[in-house]
């Protein structure tokens, strides 16, 4: 058997991983999760030197990518420059998972018809989180959750507060 002594050297800076650690490399990215995977790896970074140049700790950087918790408004500038282009212009981008309703991404261009919807509405509006609104009105994040969500309503004289802080009218009931 004849031996050569010749190598060949093919660069793969080009081409990403078909798999990495198990994890299938997203071809045609279609959540926001999936944009900054494939983006780190065509830089050839690891999880680490990524959520350094993000700001934040790898175990978000790792959620982010997996889907789970989706970046709040703060991050999304960093994600943004980080990606060079905007993912979160396009609603169909992502499915929030966090502390986020899940029609973050999603804003009915008809009027809010229940209290939770509004305030849905105002939180996307002034760009604040649940946590937020909830100091500003002196209430628990929880309560907020509910009636967003629909599983309470508030009182009277809790009604009539939270519609003058977001400037709509009795109607919402």
């Amino acid at each position: 058997m004849p031996f050569c002594d010749r190598v060949i050297c093919v660069s793969r800076a080009k081409y990403l991983p078909s798999r990495n650690r198990g994890i299938p490399v997203p071809k045609d990215p279609q959540t926001i999760g999936e944009h900054l995977r494939k983006r780190r790896l065509q830089l050839g970074i690891l999880q680490s030197e990524a959520a350094r140049r993000l700001g934040v700790s790898i175990v978000t950087l790792s959620r982010w990518e997996c889907d789970k918790v989706y970046p709040t408004w703060p991050q999304q500038t960093a994600v943004a420059a980080y990606l060079g282009c905007d993912p979160f212009t396009n609603p169909a981008l992502g499915s929030p998972k966090s502390n986020e309703t899940s029609s973050v991404a999603l804003l009915s261009p008809e009027a809010p018809s229940n209290i939770g919807q509004a305030i849905i509405r105002h939180c996307l509006k002034a760009k604040k989180t649940r946590k937020q609104l909830a100091k500003e009105l002196d209430l628990s994040p929880k309560t907020i959750r509910n009636w967003e969500m629909g599983r309470r309503q508030p009182s009277d004289s809790l009604l009539e507060r939270v519609l003058r802080f977001l400037g709509s009218d009795r109607a919402l009931v």
